[in-house]
């Protein structure tokens, strides 16, 4: 169902290779460990998973970022993880019972274990927080942490705040929708983890419209599956593929995806060999008095047409001819000598660039002397502009010239030079560290 439970694990690829990379990090102390993934992937399932496997060695905190925002609710449900008590004890002194159990744990060769679910709706300055447990000193690491969560988690540690905590990451694991071959062999080992017969509870093609339903993620196959058998379950019948669609329908209350549902299928015409070939055409008057006509069929004497043919004989009158009214080819361009309707936008002078942001860069020398290097000999290379304070915005070209420029619309960025020194008052200096600072906070959605 939704939820995960290890008794139904199945050790499908990529999800199997993931929880022995991070078990191995863990047992080895090699460094905090990444979980990515969409939902429904198993993300949950796998963590469940690696808390077993190291139960027996470590003290285990599974933990779900969701329900903690404040530093005590982090130190309380660790302590209560763990089987400590965190009922009236203020943050720092839960913070130092944490510490002290490290070192306990540390002392008998153990450590502790913390598995975030949901990492990415944790506040940084809480996932900031458990990176610093690690610093705890101890002969060897004893605090081991996993971050699962989705895309966002990813990105979120990429940001220069969490570069620190991005560094200690030694294993990511990236967890995908199952393919077909491994959506098969998973209904059939979840059929029979419960006791049953995949190929005795579903009809023939049943698994193929699973796959088609839910591209492969398994919480959705579950939840489509268990669907279907509760819709068939008074008809003492197996599952077929209209019944995936139906339980489709049921979870998501959206039509089933293209091809699901078979279609019925098309009338087909008499036999090619009954066809006329000769006769490019035939008409007809339908019982509403409407003519009706008929194209010839393919090469498989199937209509390519949806409506439903009937019985006609050949048409016996004088060949029927498409003729065109407008000189010998019918498709010929009638716009070739309206004027153009595009929009020609020009610069009234420099001073349309007046209140706009200058930026200035190192790069461009670089740029310049690799484009000198690859023009062909018979061209001379462009000469590199030299240093200069910030440039005013150029002189347009001529009409004649912005005729055969397909580049008039874009906005070139001139080189300045090494002296990186604001000029005027609005020239910026533009080093490599501001252009990261810059994307993280696009990513964030800061405009400013």
């Amino acid at each position: 169902m939704a939820a995960p439970r290890t008794q139904f694990y199945h050790p499908a690829q990529q999800i199997d290779a993931a929880i022995k990379s991070v078990e191995r990090c863990i047992r080895r102390g090699e460094g905090m460990g990444l979980v990515v993934g969409p939902p429904g992937t198993g993300k949950s399932l796998l963590l469940s998973m690696v808390a077993e496997h190291v139960r027996d060695d470590f003290d285990v905190a599974l933990l779900s970022g969701a329900s903690i925002c404040t530093r005590r609710a982090l130190w309380q449900s660790i302590m209560a993880a763990i089987g400590e008590p965190f009922r009236g004890i203020d943050e720092g002194e839960l913070r130092m019972a944490i510490v002290e159990r490290i070192r306990g744990l540390a002392a008998t060769g153990s450590g502790l274990v913390i598995l975030v679910d949901e990492a990415a709706t944790l506040p940084t300055r809480l996932i900031e927080e458990l990176r610093l447990l690690t610093n705890v000193p101890t002969p060897m690491p004893a605090v081991h942490i996993v971050l699962a969560g989705g895309l966002r988690l990813e990105e979120m540690l990429a940001g220069p705040r969490m570069e620190s905590l991005a560094q200690r990451i030694a294993v990511r694991g990236y967890l995908e929708p199952l393919d077909h071959a491994e959506t098969m062999a998973y209904l059939r080992a979840q059929t029979k983890a419960a006791g049953l017969d995949w190929q005795k509870l579903f009809a023939a093609g049943s698994d193929d419209a699973v796959f088609k339903a839910t591209d492969g993620v398994p919480r959705l196959i579950n939840q489509v599956c268990d669907q279907a058998l509760v819709l068939v379950a008074e008809c003492n019948r197996p599952v077929t593929p209209a019944d995936i669609a139906t339980a489709w329908r049921e979870i998501q209350r959206l039509p089933p995806p293209s091809g699901l549902e078979p279609r019925p299928e098309s009338p087909r015409l008499p036999p090619a060999e009954a066809v006329d070939d000769a006769a490019p055409m035939a008409f007809e008057f339908g019982d509403d008095g409407m003519e009706m006509i008929e194209f010839g069929a393919g090469d498989e004497g199937v209509a390519t047409l949806d409506s439903v043919p009937t019985a006609h004989d050949p048409w016996s009158g004088p060949d029927v001819e498409v003729v065109a009214d407008h000189g010998d080819d019918p498709f010929a361009s009638l716009f070739h000598d309206d004027p153009s309707t595009g929009k020609e936008w020009s610069v009234a002078g420099p001073d349309d660039f007046s209140a706009r942001p200058h930026v200035q860069s190192r790069e461009g020398h670089a740029l310049g002397r690799l484009l000198a290097s690859l023009t062909s000999p018979d061209e001379p290379a462009a000469p590199v502009p030299p240093a200069a304070a910030a440039p005013s915005a150029p002189t347009p070209p001529s009409r004649d010239t912005r005729e055969h420029d397909d580049d008039a619309d874009m906005v070139l960025i001139v080189d300045d030079g090494d002296d990186l020194e604001p000029v005027a008052g609005r020239v910026a200096a533009v080093r490599p560290d501001d252009y990261r600072s810059l994307f993280t906070r696009l990513r964030r959605g800061d405009r400013r």
